[in-house]
């Protein structure tokens, strides 16, 4: 039988330093990952603040360190 998924123990953490290291609002985050219409600044806050039982889409469909960098 398969084990539950562990939840990540510091992905909040996480999150909020890449977030605000970048320079992004959460707004802005949602945009440069791609994932408009999937989630919403409440979605992020509530990841930030370990508010969410869900763990977020890892899937990001661009890397917005990459575009930096250019």
């Amino acid at each position: 039988m398969r084990q539950p998924k562990q939840k990540p123990t510091r992905l909040a953490e996480k999150l909020l330093q890449i977030r605000t290291s970048l320079g992004l609002s959460q707004n802005e985050l949602i945009r440069e990952l791609g994932f408009e219409g999937e989630l919403i600044q409440a979605h992020i806050s509530a990841y930030e603040r370990q508010h969410e039982n869900r763990v977020p889409p890892l899937g990001a469909r661009r890397d917005p360190l990459a575009r930096q960098q250019q």
